[in-house]
């Protein structure tokens, strides 16, 4: 090989894979190490440190806090370079916008504009490698051994024109693949990934959980109302002002802790020998004994131990009622 492998690592076996019309040898690189643990089995040691990420789609591509397993903030930081990215990938989806405008109808499976297309995924691709390793770094750093993610599922587009829907999408797209790589790379550097449920974590108080008021600097020291993509955030509740996106960071790591605290079942006491109740002797008693009378004839009968159809019975003779059915009458045959 070219270079030498970092300590710990070892060559795997090489193979050939094919990159359009050349040909390129990929030999894998191995590391055997202790798998981690499960996070409630972190979560249950105080040194334990979590990561908590707030992904977005606006300036700050993810917010990162560290924080302890009893729910102190270590550490945050701010990964930024969402506009610059948005606005590269917008410009290249109008210019295959205008392409497609003046090629008119394509063919079926007929690919446009392949290298502006190239373009996007490579661009995506970069930033989405870029900030995951900042993310994984970042934890390292700080001795984090869980990452914890919101578990973002289908999200729909924005309305618009071309660019804007594709732009939408693809940033989409980009915020699933940040948390792909992070998990792989968390996962060599001996770190386990986790998602909790995203439901209103931008809209919680990470202090009182109460509804908070996410605004804009301009409108003012009281504002109202919530504003999706405002920076900052205001809890009327308890006074709460801060960053917005740090706040939904640490809700994030707030809930991955009450999951882990709720999912622990406690152990059943060990009892001692003389606390152990008797073993039976494996018979057992029929409800029929523990009654005062005698055995339910009718009870015996309904679970089939009793004379089914077609047995004769030993029951002393009832009167009946005479049936309603005429009885048929004798042929006569002819003499």
């Amino acid at each position: 090989m070219s270079r030498d492998l970092p300590d710990g690592y070892e060559p795997g076996s090489p193979s050939l894979v094919r990159h359009g019309s050349h040909w390129r040898l990929h030999t894998p690189v191995e590391k055997t190490f202790t798998s981690p643990g499960k996070v409630a089995v972190q979560l249950a040691h105080a040194q334990t440190r979590i990561c908590a990420i707030d992904l977005n789609l606006d300036h700050h591509l993810a917010v990162c806090t560290i924080q302890t397993a009893d729910g102190s903030t270590v550490a945050t930081t701010f990964l930024s370079g969402g506009k610059r990215v948005n606005g590269r990938r917008k410009w290249l989806l109008g210019r295959i916008a205008r392409n497609r405008r003046k090629t008119g109808i394509l063919a079926e499976n007929e690919p446009d504009n392949v290298a502006l297309w190239e373009k996007i995924r490579h661009v995506d691709e970069q930033v989405a490698h870029l900030i995951s390793a900042r993310i994984v770094h970042f934890a390292r750093q700080h001795q984090a051994s869980v990452l914890v993610f919101e578990h973002l599922g289908k999200l729909k587009p924005q309305k618009g024109r071309y660019s804007r829907r594709g732009n939408s999408k693809r940033a989409f797209w980009m915020k699933g693949r940040i948390f792909t790589n992070a998990k792989y790379k968390a996962w060599n550097e001996g770190m386990i990934t986790s998602r909790v449920n995203p439901r209103n974590t931008s809209r919680e108080c990470a202090r009182c959980h109460g509804l908070i008021v996410r605004y804009h600097a301009k409108q003012g020291p009281e504002p109202e109302g919530y504003t999706p993509g405002a920076p900052l955030a205001w809890c009327p509740a308890c006074g709460m002002k801060g960053h917005a996106d740090r706040n939904a960071s640490v809700v994030i790591g707030q809930r991955l802790r009450t999951r882990a605290h709720h999912q622990e079942k406690p152990r059943a006491p060990l009892l001692g020998p003389g606390e152990r109740d008797e073993k039976s002797s494996g018979v057992v008693r029929s409800q029929d004994a523990n009654s005062e009378g005698g055995p339910s004839r009718r009870r015996a009968r309904r679970h089939g131990t009793g004379k089914g159809y077609g047995t004769t019975h030993e029951d002393h003779a009832r009167m009946v009622a005479p049936s309603a059915i005429p009885r048929p009458l004798p042929l006569f045959s002819e003499s």
